[in-house]
C-alpha cells in the first residue's frame, strides 16, 4: 500500500499531465481552424432587405425587377448576400425604422428620410413622377405650381413625392395603397389627377390597357432612389459603404448599364 504523501504526488502528477494534454489540444485544434480559415474564403455577410411590391418594373410581387437586380448583384461584389421579403412600401418602411430588417428600397433621399435612415452615397437610379390625368378632363396648368385651387390628386400611401409637395397648399390628397386603384379612380373621375413615377406609370397603364385614357401631365419632381438602412441595426452603415463599392463595380464594368437599359427599352414602348 502505497503511503499517503506518495499517493498525493501521483495524483498531482496525474493532474498536472491531464492539464497539459488538455492545452495542447486546444492549441492544436486552434491552429487547424486558423489554417482552415486562412485557406478558405470568409462567409458571405447577409443583408435583410423589405421590397415593395407594386412598383413594376423596379420591384413586383414575385420578387422580380430592376431594383432586385441592381442590389443583388451589386451587394454580390463585394461577397454580401441578399434576402428579400416582398411586402407593401408602407409595411416596408414601416419594419425598417423599426429594425426588424436590415433595409428597404426604393427610397428617396429627402430631408425626412435622411433623418429617419442610413443612406449611402450612389443611388440605384434617378427618376422622375408626373402628374397624370384623364384625357376626358385634362389638367389646364402650365406646371404644378399652378394647379387649380382643391384639385383632388391621388397619391400612393406611404411613398414620397420630394420635398416640394408639400408646398403645394392647394392641392387635395387621397392615399390610396397600390397603382390599380388610383388609375381606376382617375379612370372613374373620382380624382381629377394622380401623381405616379413616369417608368411605373407607363407599366400599369400598359398593363390596364388604358394608355390612350390617362396621359402625363405637368412634371411633379425628379429625385435620385436609394436602398435606405435600418438606424436600429448595427450594420447600417457598413451594407451602406458596401452597396456603394458594390454599385461603383457593376458602372466599371458595363453591367451596370446593361441592366438600365432594359429600363429604357420598357419605356420605350
Amino acid at each position: 500500500m502505497l503511503h499517503p504523501s506518495l499517493s498525493r504526488q501521483i495524483n498531482h502528477l496525474i493532474s498536472g499531465l491531464t492539464l497539459m494534454l488538455a492545452l495542447f489540444s486546444l492549441t492544436a485544434t486552434g491552429q487547424e481552424l486558423n489554417m482552415a480559415s486562412a485557406d478558405s474564403p470568409s462567409a458571405p455577410l447577409k443583408v435583410k432587405l423589405a421590397a415593395e411590391d407594386n412598383w413594376a418594373p423596379f420591384a413586383d410581387p414575385y420578387g422580380k425587377g430592376l431594383s432586385h437586380r441592381l442590389v443583388k448583384q451589386a451587394f454580390s461584389r463585394v461577397n454580401v448576400d441578399v434576402d428579400s421579403l416582398v411586402v407593401s412600401y408602407a409595411r416596408g418602411v414601416v419594419m425598417t425604422k423599426q429594425g426588424i430588417v436590415d433595409g428597404v428600397f426604393n427610397l428617396h433621399k429627402e430631408r425626412k428620410t435622411q433623418e429617419e435612415f442610413v443612406f449611402g452615397q450612389i443611388p440605384l437610379f434617378t427618376t422622375s413622377a408626373s402628374f397624370y390625368q384623364n384625357n376626358a378632363h385634362p389638367l389646364q396648368a402650365e406646371d404644378k405650381w399652378h394647379l387649380p385651387q382643391g384639385l383632388l390628386v391621388g397619391i400612393i400611401k406611404g411613398y414620397e413625392y420630394g420635398d416640394e409637395l408639400s408646398q403645394l397648399k392647394q392641392l387635395r390628397l387621397v392615399e390610396v395603397d397600390n397603382h390599380n386603384q388610383l388609375i381606376n379612380l382617375l379612370l372613374l373621375n373620382r380624382i381629377d389627377a394622380a401623381i405616379m413615377y413616369d417608368e411605373v406609370a407607363n407599366q400599369y397603364l400598359g398593363q390596364m390597357g388604358v394608355g390612350k385614357v390617362i396621359s402625363r401631365s405637368v412634371h411633379n419632381h425628379t429625385g435620385d432612389l436609394y436602398v435606405a438602412f435600418s438606424k436600429q441595426r448595427p450594420n447600417a452603415q457598413l451594407f451602406a459603404d458596401k452597396l456603394d463599392l458594390g454599385l461603383k463595380a457593376l458602372k466599371q464594368d458595363g453591367s451596370y448599364q446593361s441592366i438600365m437599359n432594359s429600363l429604357q427599352a420598357i419605356a420605350s414602348k
